[in-house]
């Protein structure tokens, strides 16, 4: 991956990913950090994103210890019916992974909610709208909350 990244793009991510500011204008401090103006850093962000490098720039919370809750889910859908039940799980915003895998249940999705009832109704309504009954997988100790990669 990293032969299609020039030396402006790796320092970019390192950024993004380890030292991102909180601050009113984190990207002209990360400009100012890295001797660029604000629109190359806005424009280098478009463009990994565009290219697939990037897929997201957001917070990761760990919801338990804001008081929410969250799930592993899987449910088993008919190729015929992966796009249409990938954008009904997508559409609520608790989701925050949602990943195709071979074998049966194929969908793997996490739904993170600030309390169980909300959480309880709404894979209730997913299952109401895709037909399908979702396995439900509580985490009963969580590992690791993130991954950082080492871009150079």
């Amino acid at each position: 991956m990293s032969d299609r990244l020039d030396k402006t793009d790796i320092v970019l991510i390192n950024l993004m990913q380890n030292y991102f500011p909180l601050s009113k204008r984190p990207f002209e401090d990360i400009a100012k950090k890295m001797g660029i103006d604000v629109s190359s850093v806005i424009s280098k962000l478009e463009q990994l994103s565009e290219n697939g490098l990037i897929r997201k720039v957001g917070a990761i919370v760990a919801a338990k210890k804001i008081g929410f809750i969250s799930i592993l889910a899987a449910v088993s859908v008919s190729d015929e019916c992966i796009e249409e039940v990938a954008e009904i799980i997508n559409s609520y915003s608790g989701v925050t992974h949602n990943y195709l895998r071979d074998g049966i249940p194929n969908i793997w999705f996490t739904l993170t909610e600030p309390n169980k009832e909300i959480l309880d109704a709404h894979l209730s309504e997913i299952e109401t709208k895709i037909q399908s009954k979702i396995i439900r997988l509580p985490a009963q100790k969580i590992y690791k909350i993130g991954v950082k990669f080492d871009f150079r």
